[in-house]
């Protein structure tokens, strides 16, 4: 009973404290010491209740704070998050653009548009019933550019046809050679035109004997030291031949001199109305200018002795 009294004067003198000119108790203090007096009967009557609990404000925005997600079980969901499609950059879109060009303009759309128009034109008049499934081919619209070079086959019959016409024609004026006459050696033939390897150049045009009458013959012509021998033997398919071109006939090929060391043409035997013809082609490229050699082929000692230059 004295501790009853005690609160109770407690609480006495608390409201009095508001009726001495004191703050007034907020709403929050009157509940605060409402509870506290029925605290204290509360425990006088042998019950103990559980605290109230003060009640609190709700979390302020700024507070909130970010739950985080639980780490993946297994690598297949990590695989199945992960995009694979590649991400489009604006370099890429930039080195697309460039590569594309710059947009056609408004003519040559309409240029475009009307050689289209004219091919369709051109073909409907060709086939003025045409299947309903056909469909037009690609050089209607534009013209196939064919290549200028010429194919081996191509090459070499035009060089045959150039040969024959010029074994036909015996005229070697044509031929892109010409005679001249140098100080050591007396007359030549120098290159006028370009010969590619393996071109015609020239005949080496003479009579054609057996070789029992070219015997005779260069026996006859080394009694006359001044008129020379311009005798040419050759095997072809086994037989011996020999072109005589000692006399004077106008043509260019008996006048090529010789070249052991550096000849840039050679001799081959073709065939022309089935008599084998001796001509003369390119052993290298050679250029306008230069004079034409071949090797004579004559190393037997009585001859490099009698001429010297044969060894050159």
């Amino acid at each position: 009973m004295a501790e009853n009294d005690k609160v109770t004067s407690q609480v006495a003198s608390r409201a009095t404290r508001s009726s001495q000119g004191k703050a007034p108790l907020s709403q929050k203090g009157s509940d605060i010491l409402e509870n506290e007096v029925n605290l204290v009967e509360d425990r006088k009557r042998g019950f103990d209740p559980a605290p109230t609990p003060t009640p609190q404000s709700p979390l302020t925005p700024h507070k909130i704070s970010r739950v985080e997600e639980s780490s993946l079980s297994n690598a297949l969901q990590k695989l199945k998050l992960l995009s694979l499609t590649p991400k489009k950059t604006t370099k890429d879109a930039k080195i697309k653009k460039r590569q594309a060009g710059p947009p056609p303009s408004t003519n040559q759309q309409q240029e475009s548009e009307t050689n289209i128009q004219e091919a369709q034109a051109v073909a409907e008049a060709s086939n003025p019933a045409p299947a309903a499934n056909s469909r037009l081919k690609f050089t209607q619209f534009f013209p196939t550019r064919r290549s200028d070079r010429k194919s081996k086959a191509d090459l070499l019959k035009e060089q045959t046809d150039i040969m024959e016409a010029a074994l036909t024609a015996q005229d070697d004026t044509k031929l892109g050679i010409e005679v001249v006459t140098m100080d050591d050696k007396g007359r030549g033939i120098m290159a006028v035109n370009d010969f590619f390897k393996g071109e015609f150049v020239v005949e080496y045009a003479g009579d054609l004997v057996d070789v029992k009458t070219a015997e005779d013959l260069e026996a006859k012509y080394s009694m006359d030291t001044s008129k020379g021998c311009y005798m040419y033997y050759f095997k072809y398919k086994g037989k011996q031949y020999c072109v005589d071109a000692t006399s004077e006939s106008g043509r260019f090929g008996r006048l090529l001199n010789h070249s052991r060391i550096n000849p840039n043409c050679r001799t081959k035997v073709v065939m022309m109305d089935d008599t084998p013809r001796l001509i003369l082609v390119a052993k290298q490229d050679i250029l306008a200018g230069t004079e034409l050699l071949f090797d004579y082929g004559d190393r037997s000692k009585e001859s490099i002795k009698a001429h010297p230059w044969l060894s050159l």
